[in-house]
């Protein structure tokens, strides 16, 4: 694949052309996306971006504006909008992800497309073909980038260029611009060096709003006239072509709200708690053996919802102890549980040779609690939601009620996934459940 035929797929390519279930999987992610982006507001932190675009980027005619999905109607500017919101969906690390680029598509691609389909007014269905584009191609940008440089960077780096790919098919820009577009974004994103986020973590995450950001603010400036250089497509072999896999099919969605390598450890423990009547007071000691890369995850004591995210010991005993992990784990009185952390500093990471070697594939764990009484095993574990084993149809709904209330009513759920269904309606169906 190269730059001239991910421009062709931009332009021309529709769910309706794709196998059958592409667009089942596309509206999974949209309806878990602006889920996740509505409790994401919520967050600690996420209120400085909030802040920062609506001061910059107010827009004076709210009927003109793209909507920002924290409750308040707030118009925004297209760029604005994408910025917050983007931010928001990846604030609680609670968003779709995909195993082989190892990152989050839909919460970089999804703002972006929906904020620009608003504003052009765009129907449910273009919205869905931008958002199929956009995930098909910031997913093939994360793997040639990964092929080529060899270094390991987040969302940002790779999905500007999906959501320049949504924002230029949206706006109808012609073959040449939407060439530049992905250039310019792909070339204008942010540098994500993914381990430095996972061992000092900050609000910069996988700079998935900036990466949002760049890619509308591209496809406006490639409008404009402004030119990029190409692509990294040209660069790589046909092993990315455009004829299959489909990615968004191939995603995965996240229970809990923290990094996907620790989930498998958090299911285990769960799991080890329902079958057994385990006393946390008697836990000695608790090993995690799993992949080389969760080493890095060593926090115990988190100061920050990032801490709690990008942390192993702190969700898997907050599991343990407190029988979930969720948004409230993430807050200052979940994080000052002093049984979690003092249980927290007796757990101890392992690598395993064989779950390693699954990895990125496959994302596993094996965890065994030793208590004053007995030891308790799970046997190899991996986390729900992914490809060959998806949350229930009832699982992703109730997660979703869940996150967005007490900011939206949880019947709002679904009244999106049945407007989802109607092609034929503006966006504008799906924004105003925030601005009512």
């Amino acid at each position: 694949m190269d730059t001239d035929r991910a421009v062709e797929f931009a332009r021309s390519a529709t769910i309706r052309d794709a196998p059958a279930d592409v667009e089942r999987h596309v509206k999974i992610r949209v309806l878990d996306t602006l889920a996740a982006i509505t409790a994401g507001f919520r967050q600690e932190g996420v209120d400085i971006v909030r802040d920062y675009a609506i001061e910059r980027h107010a827009e004076s005619d709210a009927s003109r504006g793209a909507t920002l999905l924290d409750g308040t109607g707030t118009a925004l500017t297209v760029a604005g909008a994408t910025l917050a919101n983007a931010t928001a969906a990846n604030a609680l690390d609670v968003d779709d992800g995909h195993r082989e680029v190892k990152g989050h598509p839909a919460a970089v691609v999804i703002p972006a497309a929906m904020a620009t389909a608003e504003v052009a007014d765009a129907t449910i269905r273009d919205f869905l073909d931008a958002v199929y584009i956009g995930y098909e191609l910031a997913v093939r940008a994360g793997l040639a980038i990964h092929e080529l440089d060899g270094v390991y960077t987040g969302t940002g780096s790779w999905g500007a260029l999906g959501a320049a790919a949504a924002a230029a098919r949206l706006n109808g820009l012609s073959e040449e611009q939407t060439a530049h577009a992905l250039g310019v974004a792909e070339y204008h994103a942010p540098r994500t060096p993914i381990m430095r986020g996972v061992e000092r973590p900050g609000m910069t995450k996988d700079g998935i709003g900036w990466g949002s950001y760049a890619g509308v603010v591209a496809a406006d400036l490639a409008a404009s006239g402004f030119t990029g250089s190409g692509t990294n497509f040209d660069d790589i072999n046909d092993r990315h072509s455009l004829d299959g896999p489909f990615h968004v099919t191939r995603g995965y969605l996240k229970p809990h709200p923290c990094c996907r390598w620790a989930q498998p450890g958090v299911e285990a423990v769960l799991g080890l708690v329902s079958q057994n009547e385990l006393d946390p007071g008697s836990v000695e000691r608790i090993r995690v053996a799993t992949f080389e890369e969760v080493t890095y995850l060593q926090t115990c004591a988190p100061t920050s919802p990032e801490d709690a995210q990008y942390s192993y010991p702190y969700p898997v005993t907050a599991a343990l102890v407190r029988g979930q992990f969720t948004q409230a784990e993430h807050a200052a009185e979940g994080q000052s549980d002093p049984e979690v952390l003092d249980t927290a500093e007796r757990v101890e990471l392992l690598v395993d040779e064989a779950l390693d070697a699954a990895f990125p594939h496959e994302c596993l764990a094996r965890v065994e609690i030793e208590t004053t009484e007995a030891t308790y095993e799970s046997g190899v574990t991996k986390a729900r939601g992914a490809r060959d084993d998806p949350l229930s149809d009832a699982a992703r709904l109730e997660k979703a009620r869940r996150l967005v209330s007490p900011t939206l009513p949880m019947t709002v759920i679904d009244r999106l996934e049945m407007r989802l269904d109607d092609g034929r309606r503006s966006v504008a169906s799906l924004t105003n459940s925030w601005r009512s």
